[in-house]
């Protein structure tokens, strides 16, 4: 009898290491195929392209890190993250953008004069651009000297898509996530950006 107890603790024994040892080649699979598709993500380039709107957009992969590797290489933003009192443990996402505006000014110099008690003290060249994404206003006085007020806005959208495998003419899965980013100000480039979700 004690023949078959210690056969079959052996058996359950074997099935469960089989068990786990599956369990873990799936485990290693898993992260061998993130650390493959952040290496593919790193060495791809940014895609830049315009919408019919001609509006400037950007395509770009996903890097998936631990907290542990989000810590170490991006200490900076860690830093700037926990000064919004944010718990790092519960992040899931980082995205980081960067931006460059050029818009070509054209406008015509007014004078404009300043009374003092009905006396002309002074005598500035101003300017008035105003747009709906752009506004500057300011004045040179006698000494050459410009002061003003510059405001430049922006409206920036975040699309989150999956790009699913294909086999012949049948999607499945998931291949990789995307995110596109577009400027909604038509004089605004995007230089830089970055996709980082945080994994366990």
């Amino acid at each position: 009898m004690k023949k078959y107890i210690y056969i079959g603790l052996i058996t359950v024994g074997f099935i469960l290491a089989v068990i786990w040892q599956q369990k873990r080649m799936e485990a290693v699979k898993n992260e061998r195929n993130m650390y493959k598709q952040d290496a593919y993500t790193l060495l791809d380039d940014i895609k830049s392209y315009q919408t019919k709107d001609s509006l400037n957009a950007v395509s770009l992969g996903q890097l998936e890190l631990k907290l542990s590797e989000v810590n170490k290489y991006r200490s900076e933003d860690i830093k700037l993250i926990e000064t919004l009192k944010v718990d790092k443990n519960r992040l899931q996402k980082i995205t980081t953008t960067q931006t460059q505006t050029i818009y070509e000014l054209n406008a015509n110099v007014r004078d404009s004069i300043v009374y003092l008690d009905n006396y002309i003290i002074d005598t500035l060249r101003c300017i008035h651009i105003l747009d709906q994404w752009f506004d500057l206003n300011g004045c040179i006085d006698a000494d050459s000297q410009f002061t003003g007020r510059f405001e430049n806005r922006d409206s920036l959208l975040y699309v989150e898509h999956i790009i699913p495998k294909k086999f012949l003419f049948i999607k499945w899965g998931c291949k990789e996530r995307r995110q596109e980013i577009v400027s909604r100000n038509p004089h605004t480039k995007i230089t830089g950006a970055e996709y980082i979700t945080i994994r366990k």
